[in-house]
């Protein structure tokens, strides 16, 4: 009988073989616990701070350049902005120097400008000037009738007169030596004091209105002495206006350079450009204690007589050389101006200023725009 070989039995380890197991077992759980317990090195600890300085600085380097962008960017348009809004609002203004609807105030009356005998210096307006256009120097004092500031000494003080676009009709013919005349409505709200001018396309007077206007239509304006509106009762042109013939309120403008209104403790570093003493425009830029602001007067050549030759400029002349017939030919005037930004640190470098002729170089790092237009008295041409 064959018997079958015996297959040995899988180890088993024995009581003293366990206790081996169990010791090597408490030493692998040890070992792992204690490298899971291992604090980082002082080289793992700096390179984490450094690391962690460069996406710091990067951050704030980038805050930095946003900020600059930002400032840079928000200085720019207002510079911009106020060229533009300096160069539009000039321009508007003096192209209707002289407006009598139809027709130009230098030749009103046939004597060089409208001649405003009919009418006084009352009760707030002076428009005793033969001329739709002149100027004064300024002395850096209060202006007269006005709110605002002074003008800055040796600017110039320009002003300008002209009739307003909208206007009322004669209903019929205002009789030369009447004291009232009748215009088809008073849409326009005339009151009394108000400066007014009738024209047609050859003549042209201008007087107080002395009376208190009615609404609706059919309206009559006076122009008497009462009341100290106007020195005589009749229109100074002894001329008989026809029916049609435009009835407009005439308006004065006065343009100059001042001080700004409103500024921090110290010398403000810029100018601001004021009509009628309100501050229009602030950031002229400030030029060795004088604002960047310079005028020139277009003229024809000396001696033009009617025709082409009196509306084409041969020059541009500053105030100094006007002399009191100039005036009466001014058709066109030339402007230039630098703005400049409200705070400073916006450029990097102080930038280089091109003004009348000279370059200089800014005191600050604000910015600074040169910036000129022309602009051609078109009821003169």
């Amino acid at each position: 009988m064959l018997v079958a070989p015996v297959t040995p039995k899988p180890f088993e380890s024995s009581p003293a073989n366990e206790t081996d197991a169990m010791t090597c077992s408490h030493t692998s759980i040890a070992s792992s616990f204690a490298t899971a317990q291992r604090g980082a090195s002082l080289i793992e600890l700096m390179i984490g701070m450094i690391i962690s300085l460069l996406l710091v600085g990067g951050m704030v380097t980038l805050f930095v350049n946003n900020q600059q962008t930002y400032r840079y960017n928000e200085e720019m348009a207002r510079v911009q902005e106020n060229t533009r809004f300096a160069t539009e609002f000039l321009q508007r203004n003096f192209r209707m120097t002289g407006h009598l609807g139809c027709g130009y105030m230098s030749t009103a009356n046939g004597a060089g400008g409208i001649l405003p005998a009919s009418i006084t210096n009352t009760p707030t307006i002076d428009f005793n000037q033969t001329t739709a256009i002149s100027a004064i120097a300024g002395t850096g004092g209060t202006m007269t009738n006005l709110a605002g500031p002074g003008a800055a000494a040796g600017t110039d003080v320009i002003s300008i007169l002209y009739a307003t676009g909208a206007s009322a009709r004669l209903t019929s013919s205002a009789a030369k030596n009447s004291t009232d005349m009748v215009i088809n409505s008073n849409a326009m709200g005339f009151v009394q004091g108000d400066a007014a001018i009738v024209a047609d396309c050859f003549r042209a007077d201008v007087f107080h209105i002395s009376n208190v206007p009615a609404s609706g239509n059919n309206v009559s304006l006076e122009h008497k002495v009462a009341g100290n509106f106007n020195l005589t009762d009749t229109l100074a042109n002894g001329y008989e206006y026809p029916a049609g013939s435009r009835v407009m309120r005439l308006q004065s403008r006065v343009f100059y350079v001042g001080r700004p209104t409103a500024f921090p403790t110290g010398a403000p570093p810029y100018w601001s450009l004021y009509i009628d003493g309100v501050e229009m425009v602030a950031g002229i830029a400030d030029i060795a204690g004088a604002p960047a602001f310079r005028v020139r007067y277009g003229l024809p050549a000396a001696g033009a007589g009617a025709g082409a030759a009196s509306r084409t400029v041969a020059q541009y002349v500053p105030f100094g050389t006007m002399t009191t017939a100039d005036w009466a030919n001014v058709i066109a005037l030339q402007f230039e101006f630098v703005v400049t930004s409200p705070n400073d640190n916006t450029v990097a470098q102080p930038m280089t200023i091109n003004f009348n002729g000279a370059t200089t170089t800014a005191g600050d790092r604000r910015m600074y725009s040169t910036a000129s237009t022309t602009v051609a008295l078109r009821n003169r041409f």
